[in-house]
């Protein structure tokens, strides 16, 4: 192997091997087989292409009321896992227990959408995103059926620290997903929308039903990733 190879070969190795001591449960990377398991990165990478820059989002702000969610991803067993929270039920929700990602409306105080994702975050599922995820960009603003009104913007994050996600006042539950896992999934689900009942597409994932505007959202990301045509 020539010598500027096996430098950078090593160079990979010690950012895998740091990266295996700050979740064990990942594959030791000291074997010669060690830099192909790292399965999500390619995805990861394909991710980045696909983002638009931070800076675009906040020209939404002047086009209609604003919301942002995040999109928090992380290293897991199975590929990239992505961070989903299922909502308390409650009188005038428009998303009353339905599993979501964390997000929210755009508030003077926040400044930027991204401090609104930011803020979001912690409060719905207990987690603060600074120092401890990368945001890599946001996907194309979108308008929830529900709510044609409000435009949402997406923000992707990719966890650089162990995170454990606590359930805020608003949630019942959260959970992580393996986004691989969701294609098999695909279906259609009869809920109860705006205009009735009806048979929307939908992933399930164990207990959970996962339709709507995140079912829209997490569709695109798998073509984003990879794993969807």
């Amino acid at each position: 192997m020539p010598a500027k190879t096996a430098s950078v070969v090593a160079f990979q190795r010690a950012s895998l091997a740091e990266e295996y001591v700050r979740f064990p449960g990942a594959v030791n990377p000291n074997t010669d087989d060690a830099l192909p398991l790292r399965l999500s990165e390619a995805s990861i990478e394909r991710l980045r292409k696909f983002l638009l820059p931070l800076e675009l989002a906040e020209a939404e702000l002047k086009a209609k009321p604003a919301a942002a969610v995040t999109i928090l991803l992380r290293e897991g067993g199975q590929g990239l896992e992505v961070l989903l929270a299922e909502r308390k039920k409650r009188e005038g929700d428009p998303w009353s227990g339905q599993v979501g990602l964390p997000g929210g409306r755009h508030h003077l105080e926040d400044g930027t959408l991204l401090s609104t994702a930011i803020r979001e975050t912690r409060e719905e599922v207990g987690i603060d995103l600074n120092g401890r995820a990368e945001v890599l960009g946001h996907m194309a603003p979108r308008a929830p059926g529900n709510k044609p009104e409000l435009l949402v913007v997406p923000f992707v994050a990719l966890a650089t620290a162990p995170l454990e996600a606590t359930p805020g006042p608003e949630m019942t539950s959260v959970f992580w997903v393996p986004l691989p896992v969701l294609p098999a999934t695909q279906g259609k689900t009869l809920v109860p929308t705006i205009l009735g009942e009806l048979y929307v597409p939908s992933y399930t994932y164990g207990q959970w039903l996962i339709w709507g505007f995140t079912y829209r959202v997490l569709e695109e990301l798998l073509v984003f990733v990879g794993l969807s045509a």
